[in-house]
């Protein structure tokens, strides 16, 4: 089934209305802005608005939106992105920019592996605290990403000796008045409350006098984001992009064209099996046909995906003096940097949240509607490849289940298709039939009274140690009547809940809350051989690994000696306490079968043990065919776990409770046989919470099979 969608325009706004309101500013002088870029700026200069929605569309300069007060007037910027690869694309940007407004402003991206960089080998920053003060201190803008902001407004980071509000208050609040959250629609509950638990505090210790702004950028908005901000009382300002969408070119005095018509055909089947059967005539047929006006991108759900994608079909554009590239969570920095290049790129997420590359050729497949829109609106941003080679056509193809073809083309038991086979939609017609066509996963909304309460206490509790406590006196009272109404909980309640699970050995569990995107407990050292120098040092996770690659197993001792000879002076110390080691040989041809064994019998456990995150041990990994699974195990064996059970298949679990496609369930068998579903970490808690709110039977008294 095939459909075309229409060109897309973004009305301008009215020279005279720019001309008014950037007086302040030295702009371009040939500046053109969208009105939804006009009325952001309007909004980030409205006293009485705390919080910007900007909904615009993909590719329509969202980005630009929420800088254009910076690079007018220069007002401080922290700006957070959900994947690091996205924070290097948008300082590229910005650094085009500048210069396009002949601007100058400091700007220093903020992440994970550049912390670790800077402690390790910079002697003028002993700790993390000393590398986020200088840099936040120093700069106007701060490109970074939202668990780094978490983890400094839930006062993690400092020493011993330090007040527990030393990053928070005086670098976090008191250096920065605008706060962006680009592309925050691709978290789940856990990271929505982490970041109001965050904000409510900015608010309060900001206090009215300096009002703070904070601003979302998201084609895909939240529905309960809103809800949030609603019960806390933040003044809101929703802004949306207008647009004409028309085959018909219209005045581009009033009109800037931000996508391109595209063809998009879809397929009810699995992606590599796609690839198998339409390698030559649909992939290797669409260079030849429009070479060397073709570029292109295969974006897919999993890494282990991409690498055997590439391994196929790499040969064969070989022979056509083509060049294939990956970009995944496995690939180092300067290689996904010149990844781009390639012809056709094979990525995962790394790429499909807000990265912008110039393509006119994409197969993708998606988990959900808001993974289908985010990875299509990478086609049609650009009308060339930026090397001189002009776009003639732009052609996807959309690899979705079956039930999601038959509801779009066929439609439900008695509804209607949601589109037409041959027929012209544009993007906002399309973008509502998918969103139909695709359910809607679990939302978890208990989450916040079932678990993201700890982190409200948590901060309660530390805004009254000795060294703050009559600073934060007023604070503290305002903020436990705000967690009450905005997250219905007793803050009481919650921190003598946190104090019993500290006292019960249930530390983990409280771990697991307080992290923002959760901590994977399987990491793994990687020593990857397809890269050079320090991009060979790589870290992941074991059960995405097992099933997928071919491994060969490392001491510790082994793999720092070989990191040392990649050029790493000192790994970082979570390194030690990683799981395992390995040689990263390359992607198994099909994934292998994984169970996990748990050496207990788990058919004697009462029903209040399962359906309940919990602390389990005595897990073991069961890998068909792999010769290091007896020394991951030794590991293993020892160590203990965030983990649910249930007495059910993963499959009907996840049918039952409507889980997220990509929500990681595992079969498990038992010393005594017994066998069900069981998850791990950050999962099993929302597992907890879906549960709980369907009153689901996950066994013991009440077995399911």
């Amino acid at each position: 089934m095939r459909i075309t969608t229409l060109p897309v325009y973004s009305r301008l706004s009215n020279p005279d209305e720019i001309a008014d309101l950037i007086a302040l500013g030295k702009p371009p002088s040939d500046l053109h802005l969208s009105q939804h870029q006009v009325d952001t700026l309007r909004a980030l200069r409205d006293p009485n608005v705390d919080v910007i929605f900007n909904t615009a569309m993909t590719g329509d300069g969202k980005s630009l939106a929420a800088q254009i007060r910076t690079l007018l007037e220069g007002l401080p910027l922290l700006v957070m992105y959900p994947t690091n690869e996205l924070i290097r694309d948008q300082q590229k940007q910005i650094e085009r920019t500048m210069r396009a407004w002949n601007k100058q402003l400091r700007i220093e991206p903020l992440y994970g592996d550049r912390l670790d960089k800077m402690v390790n080998e910079n002697h003028e920053h002993t700790t993390k605290a000393d590398a986020i003060k200088r840099l936040a201190d120093n700069n106007e803008v701060i490109f970074t990403n939202p668990d780094i902001f978490h983890y400094i407004a839930e006062f993690y980071y400092t020493r011993k000796n330090d007040t527990p509000d030393r990053l928070f208050a005086r670098t976090l609040v008191d250096n920065f008045e605008l706060y962006v959250f680009d592309e925050f629609h691709i978290f789940q509950i856990p990271q929505i409350v982490s970041m109001l638990n965050a904000l409510l505090l900015i608010r309060e210790v900001a206090g009215s006098q300096f009002r703070k702004k904070f601003l979302f950028l998201s084609a895909t908005p939240i529905d309960l984001l809103n809800e949030y901000f609603a019960k806390a009382n933040f003044q809101i300002a929703r802004i949306r992009g207008e647009y004409t969408h028309t085959q018909t070119l219209p005045d581009l005095q009033k009109w800037r064209p931000i996508l391109r018509a595209s063809q998009i055909t879809f397929y009810a089947d699995k992606i590599e099996t796609w690839i198998d059967s339409h390698l030559d005539d649909t992939l290797l047929g669409f260079y030849k046909r429009q070479h060397p006006n073709a570029k292109g991108a295969i974006i897919v759900n999993s890494v282990a995906t991409a690498h055997r994608l590439a391994n196929r079909i790499a040969p064969h554009f070989a022979q056509e003096g083509l060049t294939v590239a990956l970009n995944t969570g496995l690939t180092g920095e300067e290689t996904k940097r010149i990844s781009y290049d390639a012809d056709l790129l094979i990525a995962t997420s790394t790429v499909d949240v807000g990265v912008d590359f110039r393509i006119n050729f994409l197969v993708f497949e998606s988990r959900d509607s808001g993974t289908f829109l985010q990875r299509l609106g990478r086609l049609g941003r650009h009308s060339d490849d930026g090397h001189g080679h002009t776009f003639d056509m732009f052609e996807a193809h959309a690899i979705v289940p079956k039930f999601v073809a038959e509801r779009l083309f066929i439609g439900k038991g008695e509804e209607k298709p949601l589109l037409v086979d041959d027929g012209e939609f544009t993007r906002e017609d399309l973008r509502d039939a998918i969103t139909v066509a695709y359910p809607t996963p679990t939302e978890f909304r208990s989450y916040a009274r079932e678990w993201g309460g700890l982190q409200s206490a948590s901060v309660y509790y530390k805004l009254g140690a000795p060294p703050v406590k009559e600073t934060y006196a007023r604070t503290r009272e305002r903020l436990k009547e705000l967690y009450s109404t905005t997250f219905g909980i007793s803050i009481l309640q919650q921190m003598m809940w946190l104090k019993e699970m500290r006292e019960n050995g249930q530390t983990k569990l409280v771990e697991e809350a307080m992290s923002f995107r959760g901590e994977s407990p399987f990491a793994c050292g990687l020593i990857d051989t397809t890269e050079q120098g320090v991009q060979r040092i790589k870290e992941n996770d074991l059960f995405r690994l097992a099933p997928n690659f071919e491994l060969e197993f490392l001491s510790f001792d082994e793999f720092k000696q070989e990191a040392s000879h990649a050029g790493v002076s000192r790994l970082p110390p979570r390194y030690e306490k990683f799981v395992a080691h390995f040689r990263l040989l390359g992607a198994t041809d099909k994934r292998r079968a994984m169970m996990i064994h748990i050496n207990d019998d788990v058919g004697f456990w009462g029903a209040e043990q399962f359906g309940i995150a919990s602390i389990v041990s005595r897990i073991e990994l069961d890998v068909a065919g792999v010769p290091w699974v007896s020394e991951v195990n030794n590991h293993l064996h020892r160590r203990e776990f965030v983990a649910l059970l249930c007495l059910c298949k993963p499959d009907d679990l996840r049918y039952r409770l409507r889980l997220p496609p990509m929500f990681e369930l595992y079969p498990f068998t038992a010393r005594d046989q017994t066998q069900g579903t069981i998850c791990f970490a950050r999962d099993a808690l929302l597992l907890h919470v879906a549960i709980k709110e369907k009153r689901f039977a996950c066994g013991g008294g009440a077995m399911i099979i």
